[in-house]
């Protein structure tokens, strides 16, 4: 991005009284600070200066081929922002034409080594992993996956993690105990890590 940079020199020496101006109709300048008219400001030299892009924010969405997570890199993409997921493929199951923004790695949350290089430059990660099977299964990934995830990034100095969860408000738990016990335990882990939200 470039950017031309001028400074802006009264033709007079009271450069202090220029708090705001004000063009009228014809061209004259008015300072506010005491309704006087000035001579009008003039470029005494301008000069070319090549400013830095401002840094990418790169969001890695842990789950992004399911339904909350696909929705979370669309909505992080059209906001401009470069996005990650992770998949078992390395590519996504969508169909959707925005999905090729994403840039998809290949890895297992189960498996810590064998996703880590998806952490490279994120700024924040998202997590919307979850899943239902056996309690052990509904734990292992619900519970076990995400604290992978959460201590990973925290190692790796990601500054923000957002990890999706839920509550039982009174549902009858023993049938999904491992998915609550995990999400709970995850839940832990990031109040441990992050303790002051990211």
């Amino acid at each position: 991005m470039r950017t031309i940079v001028s400074r802006l020199i009264n033709s007079r020496s009271s450069v202090s009284r220029l708090s705001a101006i004000t063009a009228s109709g014809n061209g004259r300048y008015l300072s506010t600070d005491s309704n006087k008219v000035d001579e009008p400001l003039k470029v005494e030299e301008a000069e070319t200066v090549n400013v830095p892009p401002p840094p990418s924010e790169k969001l890695l969405v842990l789950g992004g081929n399911g339904f909350v997570g696909s929705h979370i890199c669309r909505e992080a993409l059209d906001r401009g922002l470069t996005v990650a997921s992770l998949s078992r493929s390395g590519r996504s199951s969508l169909r959707d034409s925005w999905a090729n923004n994403v840039i998809w790695h290949q890895g297992n949350l189960l498996s810590s080594d064998s996703w880590k290089e998806a952490l490279d430059g994120v700024t924040a990660v998202i997590s919307c992993v979850g899943g239902f099977g056996s309690n052990s299964y509904m734990y292992k990934i619900n519970g076990t996956a995400n604290i992978n995830a959460i201590r990973a990034a925290s190692e790796k100095g990601v500054k923000r993690f957002v990890y999706i969860s839920a509550a039982d408000f009174g549902v009858a738990n023993y049938l999904l105990q491992g998915y609550y016990e995990g999400k709970r335990a995850a839940e832990t882990e990031l109040l441990t890590r992050y303790p002051y939200g990211g």
